[in-house]
């Protein structure tokens, strides 16, 4: 039995989906001014988008892993356990293995050769491409460790994605949503977050690479549970609409606090080993009102389906697979030419979006065989067929 809250997909759900997965062409084009190492690195950076990124970066990948934890609620439906896993598989595991195949190596070449790790051409190159694991050697998964994550902690979760489906989970659900409407007791996710931060931060790493990744493991783990939860009882996102301006004060509170404790001045904080409960706690409190506010505001006004949102809800996610490897082609040429900073951020935006959506409608959407590829549904004939009237009404 499928919650009634997921049975059918929701707008401001899909909304906020689409604006999350578009930040990120914004972010990635703007590593290669922000004054942080990337893949490929401008010798000029750009403190005032430095700092647009470090405000973006304390809530955008919670962002995506909570709208993430509404959505397998919602590909879970009525499905049994092995056809969800099959699923997820199909639409994880498969494009995860075709973009590390195809999609990344573009990435890793033009990062080597604008090191001078590498001189020679792509075909060149191509037979190293996987020459032992990255950053050491040249195989990679790069922006596609979202996609592993969610396909790892999916299936580990699912025996509490299965209970939450079930009569006695939705009426948990329901009743701890209520509870936290009433007494403002959502608040309490920020402890997991906190405490994942103090205990677990220091003992991880390999961050974004899943093994040894504890901290990051247990958060996004969390945010995934805390998606399910938020968007599976209307009585918190109710109350989450109401007390969006409260959500948003203690937001912007907490993030002044930690820029002018930790990060004023700084490329990359370093934080004292006394300083780090306070900042635990800080940045938790800082992530989760940065999400009740920005779903509390989703759902006051991102409640109308336009035309468009469909076709936008179905190509974000191979727009997300696609646009890294467009973004890093874009500033590797752009730096050969010297262009400047700013100049240069606003192009690669540009860039990435226009080649992304190239990519995207000219040799993905329309063919059957390579949109699993890429986690779309295959179309049938009758679909296909029809794919140039509708693409030529947008």
């Amino acid at each position: 039995m499928q919650p009634a809250a997921f049975a059918t997909r929701r707008a401001d759900l899909d909304w906020l989906r689409v604006l999350a997965f578009g930040l990120l062409i914004f972010y990635h084009a703007g590593m290669a001014w922000s004054g942080w190492t990337w893949h490929v690195t401008s010798p000029d950076s750009l403190e005032g988008l430095r700092e647009a990124m470090r405000f973006l970066n304390r809530w955008r990948m919670p962002l995506i892993f909570v709208v993430s934890g509404a959505a397998v609620m919602l590909a879970l439906g009525n499905r049994t356990p092995g056809a969800f896993v099959r699923d997820r598989l199909k639409r994880l595991l498969l494009p995860l293995a075709f973009g590390m195949a195809v999609i990344v190596p573009p990435q890793v070449y033009l990062e080597r050769l604008y090191s001078g790790q590498f001189t020679g051409s792509f075909l060149q190159w191509l037979p190293h491409a996987f020459d032992g694991v990255y950053p050491k050697g040249n195989l990679s998964w790069h922006h596609l460790w979202f996609v592993a994550y969610v396909l790892v902690l999916t299936l580990v979760l699912l025996p509490v994605f299965l209970w939450a489906r079930s009569a006695a989970g939705q009426a948990a659900v329901g009743t701890a949503g209520r509870s936290a409407a009433r007494f403002g007791l959502q608040w309490l996710m920020v402890l997991p977050l906190a405490a994942s931060t103090l205990w677990l931060a220091p003992i991880s790493w390999n961050i974004n690479g899943l093994i040894g990744d504890w901290h990051g493991l247990v958060s996004y783990g969390a945010l995934l549970l805390y998606g399910a939860f938020i968007f599976g009882s209307p009585d918190l996102l109710e109350a989450l609409q109401r007390q969006r301006l409260l959500s948003l004060a203690v937001g912007l509170i907490a993030y002044a606090i930690l820029y002018v404790g930790f990060f004023a001045g700084t490329v990359r904080p370093t934080i004292p080993p006394e300083a780090r409960p306070v900042f635990a706690l800080l940045s938790a409190v800082n992530v989760m009102a940065w999400l009740f506010a920005i779903i509390g505001f989703a759902r006051r006004y991102l409640v109308r389906r336009p035309a468009f949102l469909s076709e936008a809800t179905e190509a974000v996610y191979p727009f997300y697979l696609i646009h890294q490897t467009v973004t890093v082609i874009a500033v590797w040429g752009l730096l050969q030419i010297g262009a400047p900073p700013l100049l240069g951020f606003v192009a690669a935006v540009v860039a990435t979006f226009a080649g992304t959506w190239l990519i995207y409608a000219g040799l993905v959407r329309p063919w059957r065989w390579i949109r699993p590829l890429f986690g779309m549904k295959a179309l049938v004939p009758e679909a296909r067929r029809s794919l140039p009237r509708r693409a030529a009404g947008l």
